[in-house]
């Protein structure tokens, strides 16, 4: 009776482990005078891009403004790791970073990247940092530019064929991967770090203007900008989850201590879901 005591208390300690999850909303936070448009975490801080106001803010828990960098030219989607702050002004076509400085008013001093490239670049509208590796979307351009720390490679035009753009918005580098919010194409693109195409995931779901993503270990979230939603898939392009409590112009999210934030462009808005067990 004691062996079975013990081998039904394992079962439940299982079946409680692998119970399935979903994100859920939690609540959303107004922010005052900001229209964000990117979304980082430089080492537990959280930072927006305001473009409209030409600006970084640093905002805390509750979604008030601790800092912010001015007199940028149109930030768009920003990346960051623990020192920097990686950011695509799309209004001077450049990206630039950004460290702690404390000789600088603000904190800060500003370097722009030098682009190995012979063109330039046109209203770039995000940037990529991964240990060496850097990636930049250039939005008008419809290419990605990716740099493994050695070299730059050019990979992309203008269309719908895969490894084709519509003005790619976002861009991510994971391990091996690149991944690529082709915003009107409405579809994420996925390629290797040669420029190669790999697959594509979202087209059968009717987004309207893929306009960010985050990819995690194992899940890929993007922002439907037009139908005011965020869509979750697994790696294989399958859909697990759709979000829509809250979420209005949503233009980029991430994960954060555990929780999904999502911000609104238009109403200026921090949304954050949590993820809980799904009731039965």
């Amino acid at each position: 009776m004691k062996y079975i005591t013990i081998l039904l208390t394992a079962c439940l300690l299982v079946a409680c482990e692998t119970k399935p999850k979903e994100w859920t909303y939690l609540k959303t936070i107004k922010l005052e005078g900001v229209n964000p448009i990117g979304i980082a975490d430089k080492g537990g801080e959280l930072w927006l891009s305001d473009g409209d106001h030409n600006r970084l803010v640093q905002l805390n828990d509750e979604g008030e403004i601790i800092r912010t960098i001015d007199s940028l030219d149109r930030p768009m989607h920003i990346d960051a790791d623990e020192r920097y702050l990686f950011v695509a002004e799309y209004g001077n076509d450049r990206v630039s970073n950004l460290y702690e400085d404390i000789s600088q008013k603000n904190g800060f001093k500003q370097t722009p990247f030098w682009v190995g490239i012979k063109d330039s670049l046109d209203a770039p509208a995000s940037v990529s940092f991964y240990d060496a590796e850097l990636a930049i979307a250039d939005f008008y351009n419809n290419r990605i530019l990716y740099d493994d720390g050695v070299d730059w490679i050019s990979f992309g035009k203008e269309g719908n064929a895969k490894g084709e753009f519509y003005y790619p918005t976002d861009v991510q580098i994971t391990d091996s991967l690149i991944w690529v919010a082709d915003a009107y194409n409405n579809r994420i693109q996925i390629f290797d770090k040669k420029g190669n195409f790999k697959k594509q995931i979202g087209q059968g779901q009717k987004m309207n203007a893929a306009t960010g993503l985050f990819v995690d270990k194992t899940e890929v979230f993007v922002t439907d900008f037009e139908n005011n939603r965020v869509l979750i898939f697994d790696y294989d392009g399958m859909l697990k989850q759709e979000l829509k409590e809250g979420i209005a112009k949503a233009t980029d999210l991430l994960i954060k201590d555990n929780m999904l934030h999502i911000i609104n462009y238009r109403s200026g808005e921090l949304v954050l879901y949590d993820l809980q067990s799904i009731k039965e």
